[in-house]
């Protein structure tokens, strides 16, 4: 027998039992086809003979009843979180995500219990009787999140809170971070001064994500890197969790980490299909595809310049001798003021790396290519010569942009991957 389950969205938030129909309809022998969702006052309309199944719901044990309160507290946690960040009362939350007053103030009360929910004190309003409503705003300093970006000469941190909000923020440059040993007191001291000038404590800390030039593999380790080798024996992920054993501890690669960064607050938002160029020491890219960032089986999705024929480390070697006497800070910056050699440096160096751009564009069919890292310092000349570059190549030409994001790409991607660790590993609610 067939049950079609036609589901009202009222009031009472009806629709959240739909988990529980379907589960007793399993039980009772039932196949299960879910009909529209509409607005209704009533409960649901169950045809095909529902009463047998009506009579078991009205009948849930104790674990189904535990089981749909748990469900209706994450869709109370999940409009609190991912809100404005303004405190919310029993009757605004009731009406945001369909559920009666009675249900919104159990998940409440669930929700303060589990540190992720906190009351706020309100003043009552001028010329109204009785006390003020009660109104209730996301716990965001109910943790924090860390996210790390290193190189064989660079190292950054962002402290932040579990909305986002970044606490503190360092970057130290020029450094000699070739070995191990060094990076690991680099990231270190770097956290711990952070931790410090953002006034939290290592206990605190729900994740860290670290970004690295480098493979990283299914289970957030470092697997191949060409870069910085000697990391592969020094087992930075390892010592990152001895010191930090409460923390949920990851690595990832440093393009796909600033690609994440890129979709979350930078040009990528929204975009299905997306490349991230990140152009400074060593080019990389990362992929959108389909709204998701590409990994691979092996981690090392984008990684084209690993093909020597493709030229991307050559052309690197040749920037930095067209600078001559120069710094390379120097010529990316006379680029992005026009000056004529600056310029003339940067459309050469445009030229060699387009052929490995253009192949990602024809692979994937991006809706727009966002560079990112040290040569986007060159600014939209930079830009525009590599979308004239790779045009006589594609298909299909997409929007070419100047990531918003700068040099902490890689580190706030670390806040994202971090993020979405304490979203979905411990307040168990999905994406936005």
């Amino acid at each position: 027998m067939m049950l079609l389950v036609d589901c009202c969205v009222g009031p009472s938030g009806i629709s959240q039992g739909l988990f529980v129909l379907g589960r007793y309809a399993l039980r009772l022998g039932l196949s299960t086809r879910a009909g529209h969702f509409h607005k209704c006052p009533s409960f649901c309309r169950l045809r095909s003979r529902p009463r047998k199944l009506v009579a078991a719901v009205t009948q849930m044990s104790g674990s189904d009843v535990a089981t749909l309160r748990w469900i209706n507290s994450r869709a109370v946690l999940r409009e609190l979180h991912f809100n404005d960040g303004d405190p919310r009362s029993v009757t605004e939350l009731a009406a945001r995500v369909a559920l009666s007053r009675p249900t919104v103030e159990a998940a409440l009360n669930d929700l303060t219990a589990e540190g992720w929910v906190e009351e706020i004190s309100a003043a009552a309003a001028p010329h109204k009787a009785g006390r003020p409503a009660r109104r209730y705003r996301f716990a965001a300093l109910a943790g924090v999140v860390v996210g790390i970006d290193v190189g064989p000469h660079n190292a950054a941190v962002i402290v932040a809170d579990l909305r986002g909000n970044h606490l503190h923020a360092e970057r130290r440059s020029a450094l000699d971070l070739e070995t191990g040993d060094a990076a690991w007191n680099a990231i270190h001291d770097l956290v711990m001064h952070s931790l410090d000038a953002a006034g939290v404590d290592g206990a605190q800390i729900r994740a860290i994500t670290v970004g690295v030039p480098a493979i990283v593999d299914a289970d957030g380790d470092i697997a191949l890197t060409t870069v910085v080798p000697d990391w592969l024996e020094s087992h930075l992920p390892q010592r990152l969790r001895n010191a930090f054993p409460a923390s949920n501890v990851s690595f990832d690669n440093d393009a796909k980490l600033a690609t994440r960064a890129e979709a979350a607050w930078g040009h990528a938002v929204g975009a299905a299909d997306a490349i991230f160029l990140l152009a400074g020491h060593r080019i990389a890219a990362g992929l959108i595809v389909d709204g998701r960032v590409i990994r691979g089986y092996h981690g090392g999705a984008g990684e084209i310049g690993a093909n020597a024929r493709i030229g991307w480390n050559d052309a690197v070697e040749r920037f930095h001798r067209r600078a001559g006497d120069r710094s390379v800070d120097s010529l990316l910056t006379g680029a992005a003021s026009g000056e004529a050699h600056a310029v003339a440096a940067v459309n050469a160096f445009a030229e060699e790396i387009a052929g490995g751009l253009a192949t990602l564009i024809l692979a994937i069919d991006p809706q727009i290519v966002v560079v990112g890292g040290g040569f986007a310092r060159a600014g939209l000349p930079f830009v525009r010569a590599l979308e004239a570059a790779v045009s006589p190549y594609c298909l299909y030409v997409p929007q070419f942009s100047l990531s918003p994001l700068g040099s902490d790409a890689v580190a706030r991607g670390a806040v994202a991957r971090s993020l979405d660790y304490v979203r979905t590993a411990e307040m168990a609610l999905t994406a936005a």
